[in-house]
């Protein structure tokens, strides 16, 4: 049986109602998703991908959403959605402005599986050794809808992703490393943000490892090769001609040009 016929008939409608928006525009098919939450939405994203994939799409990795207390607080929810990523760029990335929907940058760091992670009770203290590198990253967004506080539709466009960007990396570090990591933030040679990563998001083995659970509500893993980024430390709206430069400490550095 296809993933299409094991939607409900709500779910496939407002599938439809996306992808119609997606391939003419017009009205945001806010209608369609007002009865549905999140694991309606989660759904309908696989169902998205699915058709993406069939359309020449290759899955390469994985973003996890709402890693911080700040972003499930907002929402109300004490999950870890996925979104599918299917592009993976590499450093210095020319980011084509023109061909993103108010494109946005979030730095973001960027993991590398080595080996399978699965399961609803993964214990995050195993991650590190089923990880093959930890990268400086991006993720690029793109504001297909506008979403407002339906956070079903949300999810099923993917969490916004557009691409994420992979940079130079090391082995992993135990977690206390990463929760101390400094991320600094620089667009043409002027700083514009810097935190330690522990402030803003959730140490990024617990959130690989509450992803392994979400992916298996919907029977799928996290796979050798795949890339997943774990949470923004900051957002920012870009502009061409902009050079984005992020640095990690003990990690590596990324960079964006937007053309």
């Amino acid at each position: 049986m296809s993933a299409a016929r094991q939607l409900s008939p709500a779910r496939l409608a407002a599938a439809e109602a996306l992808s119609d928006y997606y391939a003419a525009g017009g009205d945001v098919p806010a209608a369609a998703f007002a009865d549905l939450g999140f694991e309606d939405g989660l759904a309908i994203q696989c169902e998205m991908q699915r058709r993406a994939v069939t359309d020449g799409a290759v899955h390469a990795g994985w973003k996890v959403g709402l890693t911080s207390d700040r972003a499930r607080t907002t929402v109300g929810i004490d999950d870890r959605p996925f979104g599918h990523v299917n592009r993976v760029l590499t450093t210095p990335a020319d980011i084509p402005s023109s061909e993103i929907r108010k494109v946005s940058i979030e730095p973001e760091m960027c993991f590398v599986i080595g080996e399978r992670i699965a399961g609803d009770d993964v214990d995050p203290s195993s991650v590190p050794a089923r990880i093959s590198q930890v990268c400086a990253g991006y993720e690029v967004n793109e504001a297909r809808v506008a979403v407002g506080g339906n956070l079903a539709m949300l999810v099923a466009d993917n969490l916004t992703n557009w691409a994420i960007v992979r940079g130079s990396g090391v082995d992993p570090p135990p977690a206390d490393e990463l929760d101390r990591c400094v991320v600094t933030v620089s667009c043409d040679s002027t700083e514009r943000f810097s935190c330690t990563a522990a402030d803003e998001v959730d140490n990024p083995y617990l959130s690989i490892a509450r992803l392994a659970a979400t992916l298996h509500r919907h029977g799928m893993a996290l796979e050798p090769e795949q890339c997943v980024i774990t949470g923004a430390y900051a957002r920012f709206r870009v502009e061409p001609g902009q050079r984005w430069v992020t640095t990690y400490s003990q990690i590596g550095d990324v960079e964006a040009i937007i053309s």
